[in-house]
């Protein structure tokens, strides 16, 4: 792992959890010293220590977690291990390490892109494009598209994969909100380099730039927030007779290891009509809402 160590390097596979079904608190013991390892690791970092990493040196750093994430424990096993006291009180710090490591990687893949000569070649080798990929076909899949559809998505980052994959793998036009002056002017180079200008509009914003926009779907990132505040501005507008509906990401099982899930109290006024559970290595669950008249 060159400069980066991890303590607790045994690699857990699913003979750790034979029998977990007979002595779930076997198993918490034996994934508890390795979720403890990485937030003692994490805090040894600042953001300005993180970002001064190799991409690959950050990456390999990120894949600690993201299989710690991807164990294969259950949802009632993951509720037991998140739920231990000293993993809970941990929660806080690997959480802001998540979302700070993803804010870094993407500036970093902007960068990389920019000055590609070959920025889509460039994009599909990026290691978490075929999760992303995966994410975008399952809820496409999910969605009714159609050439008038028009995507809104808050939270869409320095790098909008999701709009730029729906676009690409099924033509639709789209909208990326963000609150960053700074990501938003690196968003539109990007989408720039990659010849999607006419297709992709990125605008800074937040929910509340919804109601002058055109959409008729409405996107919410798994990082976005403040989540109460974007789906009540989201029920308001749909409350004045927009035909359209919402999807949002959250996360669910072991990969809540990752950043809060959505509350239910975050979409009071909606109803769930739909969950599109991950698959393989994709970290969100998809959920479909719509006005809970």
């Amino acid at each position: 792992m060159h400069d980066i160590n991890y303590s607790h390097d045994h690699e857990l596979d699913e003979h750790d959890f034979l029998g977990c079904c007979k002595d779930c608190r076997t198993s918490v013991d034996i994934i508890k010293p390795h979720i403890m390892s990485f937030a003692k690791k994490i805090k040894n970092y600042t953001r300005e220590m993180l970002e001064a990493l190799s991409p690959d040196d950050l990456y390999r750093l990120y894949q600690i977690l993201d299989d710690l994430a991807h164990m294969e424990a259950g949802v009632h096993l993951a509720g037991l291990i998140l739920e231990e006291p000293d993993i809970h009180r941990e929660l806080p710090v690997i959480r802001s390490y998540y979302s700070t490591f993803f804010n870094i990687h993407e500036a970093h893949l902007a960068e990389e892109l920019l000055k590609s000569d070959t920025p889509w070649q460039t994009l599909k080798s990026f290691p978490l494009y075929p999760r992303y990929e995966t994410l975008i076909k399952k809820q496409t899949e999910a969605m009714y598209v159609s050439r008038d559809t028009r995507l809104a998505f808050i939270g869409s980052g320095a790098v909008p994969m999701s709009l730029i994959l729906i676009n690409h793998l099924y033509g639709v036009r789209s909208v990326g909100l963000d609150s960053s002056f700074k990501t938003v002017e690196l968003s539109k180079k990007v989408i720039r380099c990659l010849g999607l200008e006419k297709e992709i509009e990125i605008i800074h914003g937040d929910d509340s730039s919804l109601k002058e926009l055109e959409w008729n779907v409405v996107l919410v990132a798994a990082l976005a927030e403040p989540k109460a505040q974007i789906f009540q501005s989201i029920r308001r507008i749909l409350k004045e007779s927009r035909q359209a509906y919402v999807i949002f990401r959250t996360y669910t099982g072991m990969r809540t290891v990752l950043y809060e899930p959505v509350q239910s109290d975050d979409i009071r006024g909606f109803k769930v009509v739909k969950e599109i559970p991950p698959t393989g290595r994709v970290n969100n669950t998809t959920v479909f809402a719509e006005l809970d008249e």
